[in-house]
């Protein structure tokens, strides 16, 4: 058997970076990142004493894969423009990404607050990245 991959690089690189902006503003405590912190049980300042570039750096590569899986998955579905790749992202993350969370929250007994955090925030970044790759997609096809 032989899959086409005819991904776009630079638009997962965009979408990659997107993915990692939204990750930031999403966690920055005006957002959802006073009541994640509250979810997991953990300050501020017990976040900040974790983190350090690994973080980052795993981060984004994660972020890249995510890119390059659903890139590759809007071209094997035949989107044409903004609309199916949304609903591509949209059906890969309920069927794939948000199971996934959901099961690793059950068998871990996170809090339910703690799984619609991580789930919305993957949903938010799986559309965001749609939007880029369509577009970029659409653009270079003239679509």
């Amino acid at each position: 058997m032989s899959i086409p991959w005819d991904v776009n690089y630079v638009a997962v690189i965009a979408a990659a970076v997107a993915g990692m902006i939204i990750g930031a503003i999403y966690f920055s405590p005006k957002v959802a990142g006073n009541a994640w912190m509250k979810a997991i049980g953990k300050t501020k300042e017990e976040i900040g004493a974790g983190v350090g570039p690994t973080m980052y750096i795993t981060a984004a590569i994660f972020q890249l894969l995510t890119a390059t899986v659903l890139a590759a998955i809007i071209g094997w579905s035949g989107a044409s423009d903004v609309s199916d790749g949304l609903l591509v992202a949209a059906i890969v993350w309920a069927g794939i990404a948000g199971p996934a969370v959901a099961l690793a929250f059950l068998f871990e007994m996170k809090t339910m607050a703690n799984q619609v955090i991580i789930a919305l925030h993957t949903l938010i970044v799986m559309l965001a990245m749609s939007v880029i790759i369509s577009l970029w997609n659409s653009g270079a096809t003239g679509a």
